[in-house]
């Protein structure tokens, strides 16, 4: 079971080395921008923290005036002096500030231990230039989906069999589609009541009208059925 859990963390491992590959070239390209917070980030303890961020333009500044006034008097001197004074109060913060992002690039991009060791410390966002992406905010924001999300997946991960993981013992039937059922023409449809015609009836003979055997009328001409002999007259 341990070496299960060692080699998934190795193969995890690897795919976040890809991902991390990416996020430095979108980094180094101008496609991805890194901001930091230095209330968050610069503190004692810090794997980017720097406390001559702090003194050196201090000391600068009041070595400045401090020359200024030996050089010249002493309200030139306190006047110089003042005004280091004001550009150290209200422009340190954007000189720390710069050089704690500076460091923190440098430091994420390093390695990809380094990235998840500042990530889970937060102050941190990933953003996406010239996208409508909302940026990824550390430590609760997912790096390796915004990463997905927006440089693609990368080099497709490999599909290794682990050396100790269990073989199926029993045998996966095939799966057999199903026969596929030719349907029968549909028949004609029948014609409606009023389409069908009867089968024409063929006419009766018309027989011959009996002969009379009697007048009906004295309009009627004589029967028939009497045999008059010929009329024989002298030719």
């Amino acid at each position: 079971m341990s070496q299960l859990l060692a080699e998934w963390r190795e193969k995890k491992h690897r795919e976040d080395e890809q991902l991390h590959d990416q996020l430095r070239g979108a980094v180094t390209a101008g496609r991805v921008a890194l901001f930091t917070d230095p209330k968050v980030l610069d503190f004692q303890g810090s794997p980017v923290h720097q406390h001559w961020d702090h003194l050196l333009p201090l000391t600068g500044l009041m070595t400045l005036a401090l020359i200024v006034l030996l050089a010249t008097n002493v309200v030139v001197g306190i006047v110089v002096m003042t005004l280091c004074t004001l550009a150290h109060v209200f422009g340190s913060r954007h000189y720390v500030a710069w050089r704690l992002k500076f460091r923190a690039q440098a430091y994420m991009l390093t390695d990809v231990i380094q990235f998840q060791t500042l990530w889970q410390m937060g102050g941190v966002a990933m953003v996406v230039k010239g996208g409508n992406e909302p940026p990824c905010l550390a430590p609760k924001g997912d790096w390796r989906k915004f990463i997905r999300r927006n440089l693609g997946e990368g080099e497709a991960p490999r599909r290794e069999q682990l050396a100790n993981a269990p073989v199926p013992t029993q045998h996966v039937p095939e799966y057999t589609p199903p026969p596929v059922v030719e349907m029968e023409p549909e028949p004609d449809p029948f014609p409606f009541a009023d389409a069908v015609q009867p089968d024409p009836v063929p006419p009766q003979p018309m027989e011959p009208e009996a002969p009379r055997t009697h007048w009906e009328s004295i309009d009627d001409d004589p029967p028939r059925d009497a045999v008059m002999p010929p009329d024989h007259r002298p030719q």
